[in-house]
């Protein structure tokens, strides 16, 4: 059972920005575990990440943190090209059950390739969304309902 994480884009779309110290950063983060945990206790065990800044990035630390406790936890990285070029995602790199780039290089559409690879490698979907559904994870929903996923959605 996979289960995918999606976002409401980069964190300057957060209303916290990138300030992580912020208090409503903290309990949105508290909710995803909770919803993480939620997912392991229904039996999902792979937890596959899109890698962007901000929802994706907390979505995949929180996996690696609870799985210290859950040895059959695993994440799966998923970037649409390349792979990490900042420490921070370098150091969940390091410490996925697997990574997966899905193209070498840049192409304007390696960001819905990306999506779609999530949705289809995937039986459920929690994502940080606040609405927009012209957005990537607007189209992303769409796509998880056409494939009657389970959907859950945190509101930042």
């Amino acid at each position: 059972m996979g289960f995918t994480f999606g976002s409401e884009g980069c964190s300057e779309k957060l209303p916290w920005g990138a300030d992580e110290k912020d208090p409503r950063c903290a309990e949105f983060k508290q909710k995803l575990e909770r919803e993480i945990i939620r997912a392991y206790e229904d039996g999902a065990r792979f937890f596959l990440s899109g890698m962007a800044d901000g929802f994706d990035t907390y979505a995949a630390e929180a996996v690696i943190k609870l799985s210290r406790k859950r040895p059959d936890m695993r994440l799966i990285a998923v970037y649409p090209y390349g792979r990490a070029s900042d420490a921070r995602r370098k150091r969940i790199e390091s410490r996925a059950w697997r990574v997966v780039s899905l193209r070498e290089k840049y192409v304007p559409s390696c960001y819905m390739e990306r999506n779609a690879f999530l949705v289809e490698h995937s039986s459920r979907l929690i994502c940080g969304f606040s609405g927009d559904m012209l957005s990537g994870t607007g189209s992303t929903i769409r796509r998880a309902r056409s494939k009657q996923l389970d959907i859950t959605i945190i509101t930042p």
